[in-house]
């Protein structure tokens, strides 16, 4: 497998101008992707009634996405990583696109489920290239910055994709919410092969994907990733059955995610100001507010004011901690920057998995009310991965200064 060098990152200084154009099309192009993968929760009763399928079977949709990123990743970024970075994003987005049409266009329940795995493949794609170029087109000088505005758009699309779908699905139906966001993908990947430069590249015999897991760091900080976002989906997979039985209006649960999004963006601004000098402080301050977001929902009781306030610190630290583990990959796996991601992408998918499944098994075997309280203990465990992972951070930092 062919990878990218250390040397193949662009030699931007700090006095250039933070190059806006690639920065703005990536995050643009990355909100669009997260928009379509959550698109179906705001639109299955559309989609159900349309296609003449249950609630749940129009969920399947959503299944087929995850898993097409989840069994995918690997195998295509070490095929991505073969050619060209543009012409890859280009093939990416249009395969996006096309998918994401014909689940608008298809009558059949089977098509679109197929549509919708290929739009998983690609977002994997997505995710494990896009962290990589943009430190490439920013430089070392702007690299954080930079990756905070694209992290910023993807946590708008986390925050408005589904409600958007369903205000839109409204007014239009849902057909033409997926198609008008193929549309806006073709836009997209045109965009991006104007404005994301051709770097010369000096290209060298890969790591692979053992190797590049025995990089200092970069197995562990993708392990405290995952933990954190198994403790995020045992809470959020149960949000509404665990706030119906506090006897909270039920309004409240679509409040609560709305502000589980806001405080997403302020999670994301937050920890871009913490990491401007150094990352480490990041990996503690990121996974400790989802905690105390955690401790304050569990002991709210029927209090909506302090769920909401839970809700909002649980989402900033959710938020704050991929933006900040992301950069830790990065930082850990430079020598294989998409190969560290893709490892991180592969036990972040697990870990929503393995995280839904703990919470159906919490609330079997403890009780509903018990559901913010397992879910923190699991995040704990990734703070103290983190502990461990402080001087092996500070050395990368080091090495790349």
């Amino acid at each position: 497998m062919k990878a990218l060098s250390p040397t193949a990152t662009t030699t931007t200084r700090s006095s250039a101008p933070f190059p806006w154009a690639p920065v703005s099309v990536l995050g643009f192009a990355w909100f669009l992707a997260v928009s379509i993968e959550l698109s179906p929760a705001g639109l299955l009763i559309g989609i159900a009634g349309d296609l003449g399928v249950s609630i749940a079977a129009a969920g399947t949709l959503t299944t087929f996405f995850a898993l097409g990123n989840a069994l995918l990743v690997l195998p295509l970024t070490s095929l991505a990583l073969r050619f060209a970075r543009r012409p890859v994003l280009t093939v990416v987005m249009a395969l996006l696109a096309l998918s994401t049409a014909v689940v608008a266009l298809t009558p059949d329940l089977a098509v679109a489920g197929v549509s919708r795995f290929v739009g998983g493949a690609c977002y994997a794609l997505i995710c494990t290239l896009f962290p990589a170029i943009v430190l490439r087109v920013a430089g070392p000088g702007h690299a954080r910055r930079a990756i905070t505005v694209v992290f910023t758009a993807t946590t708008l699309g986390t925050a408005l994709g589904a409600p958007l779908a369903s205000l839109l699905g409204a007014v239009t139906g849902w057909r033409p919410v997926f198609l008008g966001a193929a549309l806006l993908v073709v836009v997209a990947g045109v965009l991006l092969w104007f404005v994301i430069p051709s770097v010369r590249e000096h290209v060298e015999e890969g790591l692979g994907l053992v190797r590049t897991a025995r990089l200092p760091g970069v197995l562990r900080v993708a392990i405290g990733w995952s933990l954190v976002m198994l403790a995020h989906f045992i809470a959020l997979t149960y949000l509404d059955a665990y706030l119906a039985d506090l006897g909270v209006p039920r309004s409240v649960t679509g409040v609560a995610l709305a502000l589980t999004g806001a405080g997403g963006i302020i999670g994301t601004l937050l920890i871009g100001r913490v990491t401007r000098r150094t990352l480490a402080p990041a990996l503690l301050l990121a996974p400790s507010l989802v905690v105390l977001g955690f401790i304050v929902l569990a002991s709210a009781g029927g209090a909506v004011g302090v769920i909401l306030a839970g809700t909002t610190l649980w989402g900033a630290g959710v938020a704050a901690t991929v933006v900040a583990y992301q950069q830790a990959l990065l930082l850990t796996g430079a020598r294989a920057p998409e190969t560290a991601t893709s490892i991180g992408v592969l036990l972040a998918q697990a870990g929503f998995a393995v995280g839904a499944t703990i919470g159906g098994v919490t609330i079997e075997t403890i009780g509903i009310r018990a559901i913010p309280l397992v879910a923190p203990a699991f995040v704990l465990v990734s703070i103290v991965i983190a502990l461990t992972l402080l001087p092996t951070i500070s050395r990368a930092e080091r090495a790349r200064a």
